[in-house]
């Protein structure tokens, strides 16, 4: 099989010019970088990587539709670096004019380790926290993606008239590690594309999300060490916020600032926000919602389960903006409906465990609406209106409705299962025994992927696009 050359060029300031060429394998490149040994501005040749035959798109591996968010993998997409480690594409040409904190951008460069940046590529794969004066960035994850293994996913951009989007693909960390991958993705825009919600020109969105250190940052089988990134930095220590830092499994966090929290936390959420010239002067306060992007369903009159009325789901609410303060209100006109209950309280971050139950209520359209304030200067708000949509419902139509092909595999499994149809789901919920809606989620595909799922019984609703009803029963072993 024919040996490809891999370039991992290390980099500084915003020149590109080449100091001296090192041939070398990645055995010994591994080792120079664990003990810090890697010099800058030389360009390492790996002389021992094997070309892949074809690297093409994962369309049904990728998470597609989660949340709206989550694009999907397809051939219009193109692979931005061959497996590497600390690698950077070159210059991509934008068709559109980028805003970033009012400087004007119509190129970019993608860098390996879960970043984007303007003036220079970046192979730093230990993250720092914002705000950090080297770097010129924006970071749906910045930590140390390593594609490098057979599993260990790749990286991929599609360029529109308005939008690029960059996708990293089920990718492995330090050192050609596999066992844990990661989903995520950017886009950024001129703020006309319907991609990113309302007028913003950045979106941050992501898939699963396994892990968080790479060897080389001190982190053990993928976590611990120096903690992974998320944010946008200019590098003027004035204009940047940060999402959160990432260090541990869980669904934990308490805030963009205070001490790092689970990457859990992130599986199927997106941030949005916008960086564009005054409109940046201040970022609104951003609402992170859980699994929830459109409409929620419910239905009344369901008797299979009672927890079938019910829809329960978390909103999160921060500043993301160093030092400042939020608030926030919520109603209902269901108020007899809706209830929610704080589960944090910090200064830059609320969590809102949330419940609409539709039981009594009549079939239609009802809202629950957000707004969350910051005391920034000057200040900014941020408001949001989640649809419920009640239907009516009999026990007899979910029994015998069949959603052709509808199936879930392993099952049962270990905690990860996948589900998959003939027809086009819309909406799923996991619910245990006890009536507890574990998971609640749109969609807007045939398949879809759960993990982290605790052992026990759980019944496995979901809903078709011709509004057909099936519910199986789920078992996770210990």
């Amino acid at each position: 099989m024919k040996k490809l050359i891999y370039l991992c060029v290390m980099l500084a300031g915003a020149s590109f010019a080449q100091k001296n060429s090192l041939s070398i394998s990645t055995s010994e490149y591994d080792e120079l970088k664990k003990s810090g040994q890697l010099s800058t501005g030389t360009v390492y040749q790996f002389s021992d990587l094997v070309a892949p035959n074809k690297i093409k798109p994962n369309a049904a591996a990728n998470k597609n539709g989660m949340c709206g968010c989550m694009l999907t993998l397809d051939n219009s997409y193109t692979l931005a670096m061959s497996p590497n480690d600390d690698g950077s594409t070159n210059y991509i040409q934008l068709p559109f004019s980028f805003d970033f904190y009012g400087t004007q951008y119509d190129s970019v460069i993608i860098n390996n380790n879960g970043n984007i940046s303007f003036l220079a590529p970046y192979f730093e794969f230990t993250a720092n926290p914002f705000p950090d004066p080297g770097y010129n960035m924006i970071a749906p994850f910045w930590g140390d993606v390593d594609t490098r293994s057979a599993n260990g996913g790749s990286v991929w951009y599609k360029v529109t008239n308005d939008a690029m989007i960059v996708i990293w693909d089920h990718v492995g960390y330090f050192d050609m590690n596999d066992n844990l991958t990661n989903t995520f993705q950017l886009v950024i825009s001129n703020g006309q594309d319907t991609i990113i919600h309302g007028n913003n020109n950045i979106s941050f969105c992501y898939g699963d999300m396994q892990w968080t250190t790479g060897d080389a940052s001190s982190g053990v089988s993928g976590f611990g060490g120096f903690a992974a990134t998320v944010g946008v930095n200019i590098g003027n220590g004035v204009d940047f916020f940060q999402v959160g830092q990432f260090d541990a499994p869980g669904i934990g966090f308490d805030g963009p600032y205070a001490f790092p929290d689970q990457i859990d936390f992130l599986d199927d959420q997106e941030v949005y926000f916008d960086v564009a010239g005054m409109n940046a002067s201040n970022i609104p306060p951003l609402v992170i919602n859980s699994n929830i992007c459109d409409t929620i369903d419910v239905y009344t009159g369901d008797t299979l389960h009672k927890s079938m009325n019910l829809a329960q789901f978390a909103l999160s609410l921060m500043t993301p903006e160093f030092g400042q303060l939020i608030s926030y209100e919520i109603s209902s006109n269901a108020p007899t409906g809706f209830s929610y209950v704080e589960n944090v309280s910090n200064n830059d971050y609320i969590n809102l465990a949330c419940s609409f139950d539709a039981q009594g209520l009549q079939e239609g359209i009802y809202h629950i609406f957000i707004n969350a304030s910051d005391n920034g200067v000057p200040a900014e708000s941020i408001e949001m209106t989640i649809p419920v949509r009640v239907h009516q419902s009999q026990l007899a139509n979910i029994q015998t409705q069949v959603i052709a092909g509808l199936r879930v595999y392993p099952n049962p499994s270990n905690g990860a299962f996948s589900l998959s149809a003939n027809d086009e789901l819309t909406h799923i919920s996991l619910i245990s025994m006890n009536g507890s809606v574990v998971l609640e989620r749109s969609l807007t595909g045939f398949n879809t992927e759960i993990n982290h799922i605790a052992p026990g019984s759980y019944l496995l609703r979901a809903v078709d696009l011709n509004d057909a009803v099936q519910t199986l029963r789920v078992e996770v072993l210990p």
